[in-house]
């Protein structure tokens, strides 16, 4: 897999770049860019990745949302119905408690859009 186009990410357990590990975990795992997550998102939204049946299920359990934790990676990408958009965040979790200050960021971002 080309993984130029995905963002890089560093772990202190690990001395190279950790989008290049193998990560298997019982929940899976994937690489993706931004604009990839931003499209499935979209997809799921507007109706056009799901039939009407799959669609009403899906929506009755999920949000259209995704947060995920890696070595080196942290990222937050959900659908906005009020604004018709999705926002995507990647950080890199080098150092301090970055999933409560990137959660805080991520919510002030939504706050500006909306406005």
């Amino acid at each position: 897999m080309d993984t130029s186009a995905v963002a890089s990410g560093y772990d202190t357990h690990y001395e190279l770049d950790v989008k290049r590990l193998d990560f298997v975990s019982p929940g899976s795992s994937m690489v993706a860019t931004a604009q990839d997550v931003g499209i499935f998102l979209r997809a799921l939204n507007q109706g056009s990745l799901l039939n009407e049946q799959e669609q009403a299920i899906y929506s009755s359990i999920y949000e259209y949302e995704h947060t995920s934790l890696l070595p080196g990676y942290q990222s937050i990408a959900g659908y906005h119905k009020g604004i018709d958009t999705v926002v995507i965040q990647f950080v890199t979790t080098t150092g301090g408690d970055t999933w409560t200050i990137s959660d805080i960021v991520y919510s002030r971002i939504v706050q500006i859009l909306s406005k």
